[in-house]
């Protein structure tokens, strides 16, 4: 068992056992999406009304046509939502297959190995560590760990795990093997310590594995902006069901007055009877799909699939999609330093001993103590290609002083009694080793830990002097100055006794190393575009106040006026202090895992304002927070927006709701961009769409009161409208991309729900202009629209140019309508085809449609009268800015 498996062995447990990688989540078929295309509530209304006018037709008191194309163009949609169906299907395996890439290492052939968890087998030999999941069942054969048992029972208790010697193993239903001494579950997590695990199943054959294959069926719970969708999809459907039936009493009853009485109306055979009643229903229909802003649902769709394809391009992994429009709202980030702010590429920089004298590289007895000491007290350790794995930054850093000959050579001379692996709230790692000789702890930690418990200092020569108060002052003072250059210290001492969760009194000094980890250079931009966007930034670390403050100063964090605190400070103010020195706190250092949470739940509860309590309608601050270890996960969860990262342990990664590949600060503000994009986008559309709709729906109820029964525009023209073009506008909007500006402006408030940026008075006033305009051709050119078919082809001709406008004049609030419009091509290429198709239904399709061919007089109405609502609007623009410009 000590060297593991071997590769044959490897291969014949495969075969037999199986593998660890679970099956994936079903796929839906291309007629799964058909059927949840076809069965959509307004789909249905447009097939009733089909097969209303098919019977009808084929009775041969109705045209064909009609029937015809509104079949032809449900086919259309069909087409369209298997197609982004299928798309959104493979984006979402695709960024599930990236997201759950994780690495254990384990012990082949006598060789540590960095493996992905689906190649693990039965009878493999595992490597378990401080924030790692467990990816496979089993039992502890070496070490001591304590894990937490919450994914397979709940509990959150932590249990103590150690091996028993002559332990054998038996495969147990009970449920009591989960808090038994030796027996580990895959899903579980390592809370603390290190040890080696032998692998008893693997895969769907694990306790976690079938829970985790039936959660894959599971449908994920809607967003908040999907909630919002609905909501405002279900409100106008509401008012389009109240109107369409007002609409076919008025129709009926405007019919039945314009042939002179009931009984006239209803005289002759029954199929024109059945004829007339079922015309003015269809009519009805046909106002709810002109209400329903159909293309919403695939808009969202369509917006989220760009986003989480253009995230992966700068390094950000949305593992929960849902959380995008979440960015949108974020005006607090707090951000942990190592590897974020920082390259998280630690090198020791300076060593010195109790003496402040520096001793890097130099041969000593003292610095063989120091090798000793990482060698042996670290959690990182050489694979077998000679690269360092696992550990955190500090661990690999040191250990990079030595080579893996110099670490075997270590470990071969001395036998491990006792360990204490270092944990965020003892901030110290030690280990009690026997060389034959002599029984010695190695300990590992912070300065402020270490120092107090040491009453001698080790000389270079290994002559142990007395470590009084003078110079600890002094070593105290030199590490102040090292901090002040933002090294993170470490302190290495020794003593002849060991006790678990405590230290001694009477340790020996032995260095102090400083380790540099230099800010990433977009960082302090990253940082000023966040402070202009109305973000907030924290940065909240284990490190001492002087680094912290040098790194946050050095990034732009920190700035005069600012306050930096301890997280001892911070514990000691109450809720209502915190809340009062919010504003002005940029630095927390020392930061433990209960600080950075009740930090969150204050600012979540806190106005978003600056400075500004609750208040009516204001639900506080929206915080994003970055994190990588296990004691970062309670906040990640707890965030509005957990960014995790790559680099961290698998517990972070599993709390976190977007994954950083790259660890950088500057991918959370472009992820932040990215979601103010993503709900400008979404607004852009609604402002399109909803003028569309809710003129139609008035139009479609007071037309037929002016016209006497009349429909305002025929069902398959409103379908035309409704479903192709506001699908394609879909499409064209939600290929916008960041804009500058975007970062410029105030975050949104919380609750502030979907119309935002004065987005609803927009709407009011554009759909106002719309039916401005369908006036001005109904009374105004009535001489010049003169038959029935004519008029309701210039409507619909309209609407549809209208509506193109429309998208120009909202995808932009500059004079120059083409601003930005080359990185969104697709854009113009929409708006040429709607025209282009304009023309055709109109002067080509012709009867099908319900349309006739237009003369250029007539075409120079339909273009002229909303251009000249652009021309209106872009002067209104200029003369606006000329006013600021004054100013």
């Amino acid at each position: 068992m000590k060297n593991g498996l071997s590769n044959e062995q490897v291969e014949e447990s495969r075969r037999l056992h199986g593998s660890n990688k679970l099956p994936e989540p079903k796929q839906k078929k291309w007629y799964h999406f058909a059927k949840e295309a076809l069965t959509e509530p307004i789909t249905l209304i447009l097939i009733i009304i089909a097969v209303f006018e098919l019977v009808l037709g084929i009775l041969g008191v109705a045209e064909l046509s009609e029937p015809i194309m509104i079949l032809l163009v449900l086919a259309i949609v069909t087409g369209l939502a298997i197609k982004t169906g299928l798309g959104v299907q493979k984006s979402a395996a695709e960024l599930r297959a990236k997201t759950s890439v994780r690495y254990c290492d384990v012990i082949r052939n006598g060789k540590l190995q960095t493996i992905n968890k689906n190649d693990l087998v039965v009878g493999d030999l595992t490597i378990i560590r401080t924030g790692q999941e467990i990816f496979a069942d089993g039992y502890i054969v070496e070490g001591k760990i304590s894990v937490n048992n919450a994914a397979i029972n709940g509990e959150t208790k932590e249990c103590v795990k150690t091996p028993i010697e002559g332990f054998v193993y038996t495969k147990s239903t009970s449920t009591d093997t989960y808090t038994n001494q030796n027996c580990l579950f895959s899903g579980t997590t390592v809370v603390s310590g290190e040890g080696k695990m032998f692998v008893t199943d693997v895969g769907v054959n694990t306790v976690n594995g079938d829970t985790l294959v039936k959660m894959q069926t599971l449908e994920a719970p809607k967003t908040a902006l999907d909630i919002a969708i609905d909501n405002l999809c279900d409100f106008i459907s509401k008012w389009g069901t109240i109107a369409a039936v007002l609409a076919f009493i008025v129709m009926t009853v405007s019919g039945i007055m314009n042939v002179g009485g009931f009984g006239s109306y209803f005289s002759g055979d029954i199929l024109e009877i059945v004829q007339k009643i079922a015309q003015n229903f269809a009519n009805a229909l046909t106002i709810i799909v002109a209400a329903v802003p159909e293309g919403l649902p695939l808009i969202i769709k369509l917006v989220t699939k760009q986003n989480v394809s253009t995230m992966e391009k700068f390094n950000i992994l949305a593992k929960n999609p849902g959380k995008i429009p979440e960015l949108a709202y974020v005006n607090l980030i707090c951000t942990d330093k190592t590897g974020t702010l920082t390259t998280g590429v630690m090198t020791p920089k300076t060593m010195v001993n109790g003496l402040c004298e520096n001793i890097m590289n130099s041969k000593s007895v003292l610095n063989d103590l120091i090798m000793n000491n990482i060698c042996l007290n670290n959690s990182a350790e050489f694979d077998s290609d000679g690269n360092i794995t696992g550990g955190n930054s500090i661990d690999r850093a040191v250990l990079g002083m030595y080579s893996s000959t110099d670490t075997s050579g270590v470990k071969n001379r001395f036998t491990v009694k006792a360990k204490q692996p270092f944990s965020s709230e003892n901030k110290y790692s030690a280990i009690m080793v026997d060389n034959g000789e002599n029984v010695v702890t190695f300990y590992k930690g912070a300065p402020e830990k270490l120092i107090d418990g040491c009453t001698h200092f080790v000389h270079s020569d290994g002559y142990i002097d007395e470590f009084g108060e003078t110079k600890k002052d002094a070593l105290r003072s030199y590490i102040k100055g090292m901090t002040e250059k933002a090294m993170r210290c470490i302190v290495l001492t020794m003593s002849d006794s060991f006790k678990e969760n405590d230290l001694p009194n009477n340790m020996s000094f032995l260095c102090v190393i400083g380790v540099v980890d230099p800010i990433r250079p977009e960082v302090p931009e990253a940082v000023r575009v966040a402070h202009n966007a109305g973000i907030q930034v924290i940065e909240i670390t284990g490190d001492c106040l002087e680094t912290a403050k040098a790194v946050a100063t050095e990034a732009g964090i920190y700035r005069t006026g600012d306050l930096a605190v301890t997280n001892d400070e911070f514990e000691a103010m109450t809720d209502e202090k915190v809340r009062e020195i919010l504003p002005k706190l940029t630095v927390i250092s020392r930061c433990s895992p209960n600080t950075k949470l009740r930090l969150i739940n204050i600012a979540q509860n806190t106005g978003m304002s600056v400075g500004v309590g609750m208040s009516e309608g204001n639900a506080g601050m929206s915080v994003a927070m970055t994190g990588d270890g296990v004691n970062d996960s309670p906040a990640l969860k707890k965030a509005d927006v957990g960014f995790a990262m790559q680099a961290g342990s698998d517990v972070a990664k599993e709390a976190g709701d977007i994954i950083l590949t790259d660890n950088n600060f500057a991918s959370v503000v472009k992820g932040i961009e990215l979601g103010r994009t993503f709900m400008h986008n979404i607004m852009m559309f609604l402002e399109f769409q909803l003028p569309i709709n809710i003129s139609l729906l008035i139009m479609s109820m007071l037309y037929p009161v002016i016209s006497g029964g009349s429909p305002f525009l025929a069902a398959v023209q409103i379908l035309i409208i409704n479903i192709i073009m506001d699908s394609l506008n879909s499409l064209s909007f939600g290929g916008e991309p960041p804009k500058e500006e975007y970062m410029k402006e105030k975050p949104l408030r919380k609750g502030s729900g979907l119309f935002i940026n004065g987005a609803m008075a927009r709407i009011l006033s554009t759909t106002a202009m719309f039916i401005l305009i369908f006036g001005v051709i109904i009374f105004g050119f009535d001489n010049i629209f003169t038959t029935d078919v004519s008029a309701m082809t210039a409507r619909f001709a309209t609407l549809c140019i209208m509506a193109v406008f429309n998208g120009f004049l909202i995808r932009t609030d500059s004079i120059n309508l083409f601003k930005g419009i080359g990185k969104n091509k697709l854009f113009i290429y929409i708006a040429i085809g709607i025209f282009v198709m304009t023309f055709l239904l109109c002067n080509v399709v012709g009867s099908f449609v319900q349309t006739t061919v237009l003369s250029l007089y007539q075409w120079g109405i339909v273009f002229g009268l909303p251009f000249c609502i652009v021309i209106d609007i872009l002067v209104a623009r200029l003369i606006e800015k000329t006013m600021i410009n004054k100013k």
